[in-house]
This record gives C-alpha cells, sequence and structure tokens, in this order.
C-alpha cells in the first residue's frame, strides 16, 4: 500500500512542480490562507486514486473534502502544503498524505517535488527518505536550529509567536522560518532542526509528519508539553528532536515568555 500511496504523491507533485507562477489563478477567500485551482485539482486527484486503493476509507483534505468518520480508516491530506511559497515561486511546498486508524496516524507520506525527496513511515517500522533510514539530531538546542510557524491565519497569535521567536533565537543557534509545516516536521526527522513549533496547525498540516517524526526518534507534543488530543481538530505543535531539547524548550523558552 506505501508504495501506491507514494506513487500517488509524486504524479500529484508532478503537477505542482509544472505549475508556473503566471498561471496560477488565486481563489482569495481568505488572503492570509491562498487557495489556488492547483490546491482543488490535487486533492481532487488524492481522494480519488487514494480510495481506490482504500474504499473502506473516508476523507479529509484542507480544501473542502470533509466527508470523513473518526472510526476505521481515514485519509488526512493536504493537496499543497506551503500554498503561498508555490504562489509566489519559492519552490518550497510539498502533498502530504497521512492514514488514520480509528483516530491514530498509522502510515504517513510527505513528497517534496522540488527536490524530488520522499519522506515516509508506518507505525512502528521507522521513518525514511528515498529508501534511506532518518533519524533526529542528538544535540541539545543551544547547538541547534529551531524553525517555526507563523500561523498568519489567526491574528491573535500574532504577538505570542514573535515573543516564542525571539526567546528561541536567544537558546539557540538560529531560528527560520520556511513556510511548510509538513517539510518543517521532516527535517526535524532528519537531523537539520533540533525544534519545530507553531501555535496552531490544521490536522492535514500535522498528521503525516508527527508520525514521520516520531518514527525517526523525535517527540512531538502540544506546545505547552502535552500530548496531541485529536489528529480531527487543529493543535498547537511542538516536535523535538530529543528528550533535552524537549525540557530545554518548554522549560526555558515556552515558560519564559
Amino acid at each position: 500500500m506505501i508504495n501506491n500511496i507514494i506513487n500517488i504523491a509524486k504524479k500529484c507533485g508532478a503537477i505542482i512542480k509544472s505549475a508556473h507562477a503566471s498561471d496560477i489563478e488565486i481563489k482569495k477567500e481568505n488572503p492570509k490562507n491562498l487557495v489556488t485551482e492547483y490546491d482543488t485539482k490535487v486533492q481532487s486527484i488524492l481522494n480519488e486514486e487514494l480510495l481506490k486503493i482504500l474504499p473502506e476509507a473516508s476523507f479529509l483534505g484542507e480544501e473542502g473534502v470533509q466527508n470523513y468518520s473518526k472510526h476505521g480508516y481515514c485519509f488526512v491530506c493536504d493537496p499543497i502544503d506551503g500554498t503561498t511559497n508555490f504562489v509566489k515561486n519559492v519552490r518550497h511546498s510539498a502533498v502530504s498524505i497521512a492514514l488514520l486508524k480509528d483516530g491514530v496516524p498509522i502510515l504517513g507520506v510527505i513528497y517534496d517535488p522540488y527536490l524530488d525527496e520522499v519522506y515516509y513511515a508506518q507505525k512502528g517500522k521507522g521513518a525514511f527518505c528515498n529508501g534511506n533510514q532518518i533519524c533526529t539530531s542528538t544535540e541539545p538546542l543551544s547547538n541547534s536550529l529551531i524553525v517555526f510557524g507563523t500561523s498568519p491565519y489567526n491574528k491573535t497569535l500574532q504577538t505570542k509567536t514573535w515573543k516564542l521567536a525571539a526567546k528561541s533565537l536567544e537558546h539557540s543557534l538560529d531560528v527560520r522560518r520556511m513556510g511548510a509545516a509538513v517539510l518543517d516536521f521532516a527535517a526535524v526527522a532528519c537531523g537539520t532542526y533540533g525544534a519545530y513549533w507553531e501555535l496552531e496547525l490544521q490536522p492535514w498540516d500535522f498528521a503525516a509528519g508527527v508520525l514521520i517524526a516520531r518514527e525517526a526518534g523525535a517527540i512531538v507534543k502540544t506546545i505547552e508539553g502535552e500530548d496531541i488530543a485529536s489528529f480531527f481538530e487543529p493543535t498547537s505543535i511542538l516536535v523535538t528532536a530529543n528528550s533535552i531539547c524537549l525540557y530545554d524548550f518548554v522549560e526555558h523558552i515556552y515558560k519564559k515568555i
């Protein structure tokens, strides 16, 4: 099954990569949360092709396809994570596919079409990038980069976000803001970053990433250091490469703002 899902992700990635900035039509329901015709086209393909593989599954997608059940199998997908990057030709976006069983991720695939990198994991079987097993960093935060997201669609979180960003900079080598949450999960899983955090993410932004990061050895919690309550509701996210990074973030960054 996972090979078939990877092939579907790559098919969708080819569509994303073929787009030209001048041809992208923006559907502006929210100027901070862009939607294009490519988002809806890719999601339609995901919905159709994934349910051919597992007809008994339901489907939860970012672009209005939310005919899902919290019981049994459910695909949770983001057709283009990093749509603003995509629109502005930043070339840092990805397709994200998670398969949940009774509300728990059991399979995750993230595909970056620009680097042709596919990250994937099955529960209990480790995490991989292009066939090579990946694992997180053992470095402390003081010798790590921290990547974060700004939840730009929620203005009420902006003050807290930038306070956390400033404190993150104080307790790390440096900080980054890349604009594609699922690739931030993948980068922690690969050992590039010591931590990734964001104050609000939707299920399609974190379902696949949580499994891949955990299978690579990361610790994934809410920003307060609590367990994720549901993979069907928005939540804050904190991904740390190891337990030392988790302690340092919660005690020296989060609790100090």
